[in-house]
């Protein structure tokens, strides 16, 4: 038997989210996103002193086009949808498949036929060759969405760890190496492809699906409702991400892009690093909850609280030394991304709470609301993106106006279709927030020092980064011991001896499930 032992319509069970499996879930999705995320930085670091920011420029540009049906087929709600659904059957797994890869091939074959239009647009010759090669993304990147969500529906994130170690691995080195042989962006171009070429063979393996040669638009209607919101949601933050690449490549040059793409990868690094482990198990363990009719409240709070424990230090050193530390780790070259970072910074307390409450209105079959946030969103950024006209800096200042500016309107949405008051949501966020001002506050009067002392450079960033790392300790000490202890119980869960997997018996779904 395939797909998780289903024979042909009937339902693939669903293990309950008992603590023990949640942990080691946990476990898991911390081991590969921190494991991607470092891999990446270093490959990064190597490859950004190797190439420069004009070809990282140039690259990103390529990416603008490639990644609007790639990310539409990995983040479209596909997964979420596959993940969610109580009854899902041998049948609507196959259809899913099909339907995705049939998807993934046409619009690679459209981005290889429109490289030389997209490359007339932003008057660059050089951008039509590496758009024809990374269009083979979308395809491979097709083949491996439903194996993922079997393996997230399960709770099985080993091989999805094993798979994105793997693909940045294999990836950084073949980069490096055509760097060090003056490849130039072809470098960069290798890296992208070989991250979804690692996720179809690893994942394939791991899921144990073998497609059958049959679909069916019945099979997939009801669970494309459901991906359908996400997709949406998906294309508006596909526009805030692609949006101020194209007009910093069509005002001031790729050397911008390049910058800008350096200043928003370290700042979504925290996101990954923190909130993405979390999220991972948030979505299933949310979607428990409700079906055994209990509350989000508790849940969502420990949540929050954990995910901003980890979170709240990045930030802070991002705010006080983040255009030191970027020009210390790239090279002079790129320290305006650094003064880029600084400036997202100041979004920080807000992401953990953001990103939850994403996986939070999903769990509750709203992705409705998630879709309406995004939408807004955007349409926020595009009012406030003529900041650009100043540049990465100017980009940077319209992202975190824009996410102020949300904050309360994503409170005022949970509370009435979660019951999820905001004073709850918030306040495991005071003390924690406290501790990183304080940090905040010790970090930059030791770096004023180190200035007057004329100790910039290594030696300097190491004693500021000594000093806050020591400060956000006394810290939670003294103002957050009870997230503490929490925190500790959590990890204590991960030596919670595992059961037996039990399957959740439900009816099959109406089409409006």
């Amino acid at each position: 038997m395939k797909a998780g032992g289903a024979r042909e319509g009937e339902p693939v069970s669903s293990p309950a989210p008992e603590a023990g499996r949640v942990a080691r879930g946990a476990l898991w999705a911390t081991i590969e996103v921190w494991g991607v995320e470092l891999l990446q930085l270093l490959v990064f670091t190597a490859l950004a002193r190797l190439v420069g920011p004009e070809a990282f420029g140039l690259v990103a540009l390529a990416m603008a086009f490639v990644l609007v049906p790639q990310n539409l087929l990995v983040h479209g709600g596909w997964i979420e949808a596959l993940v969610q659904r109580r009854g899902l059957t041998r049948d609507e797994i196959d259809s899913v498949f099909w339907l995705l890869a049939g998807l993934g091939l046409s619009s690679g074959l459209l981005l290889a036929a429109g490289a030389p239009l997209a490359a007339a647009l932003l008057g660059l010759d050089e951008l039509a060759p590496l758009l024809r090669v990374l269009a083979v993304c979308p395809f491979l990147t097709s083949l491996m969405v439903v194996p993922a969500g079997l393996l997230q529906r399960r709770l099985a994130l080993a091989p999805l760890a094993v798979r994105s170690i793997l693909g940045v691995g294999l990836g950084g080195v073949v980069a490096v190496a055509l760097a060090l042989a003056g490849g130039g962006p072809w470098a960069l171009v290798a890296n992208e492809i070989a991250w979804p070429l690692a996720g179809v063979v690893v994942l394939g393996l791991a899921a144990g699906h073998r497609p059958r040669l049959r679909a069916s638009f019945r099979h997939v209607r009801s669970i494309g409702r459901f991906a359908l919101g996400i997709t949406g949601e998906q294309l508006s933050t596909l526009g805030e991400l692609l949006v101020p690449r194209l007009l910093l490549g069509a005002l001031v040059g790729p050397t911008a892009v390049g910058l800008w793409g350096l200043a928003r990868k370290l700042f979504d690094l925290s996101a990954e690093l923190v909130a993405r482990p979390a999220l991972r198990v948030a979505l299933p363990s949310f979607a428990r909850l409700r079906e055994r009719g209990e509350g989000l409240e508790a849940g969502f709070g420990l949540a929050v609280e954990l995910t901003a424990l980890a979170a709240v230090p990045g930030y802070a050193f991002a705010l006080v030394i983040g255009a030191d530390l970027v020009a210390f780790a790239f090279g002079e070259a790129w320290r305006e991304a650094g003064e880029a970072l600084r400036i997202l910074a100041l979004l920080g307390p807000l992401l953990p709470l953001a990103m939850l409450l994403g996986s939070a209105f999903q769990a509750a079959g709203r992705a409705d609301l998630v879709l309406r946030l995004a939408v807004l969103g955007a349409g926020l950024l595009l009012l406030l993106l003529p900041l650009a006209v100043w540049g990465v800096l100017g980009v940077a200042a319209a992202f975190c106006l824009r996410g102020w500016l949300l904050a309360p309107i994503r409170l005022g949405l949970a509370r009435r279709a979660l019951d999820l008051r905001p004073a709850a949501a918030l306040a495991p966020l005071g003390p924690i927030l406290a501790a990183g001002g304080a940090t905040i506050l010790a970090m930059a009067s030791v770096r004023a020092l180190v200035a007057v002392e004329g100790l910039e450079g290594p030696v300097g960033i190491g004693l500021v980064a000594a000093v806050g790392a020591g400060a956000y300790a006394a810290a939670l000490a003294l103002l957050a011991r009870p997230a503490l202890r929490r925190a500790a119980e959590g990890l204590a869960g991960l030596r919670t001896r595992p059961v037996a997997p039990a399957a959740v018996r439900v009816s099959r779904p109406s089409p409006d499930s």
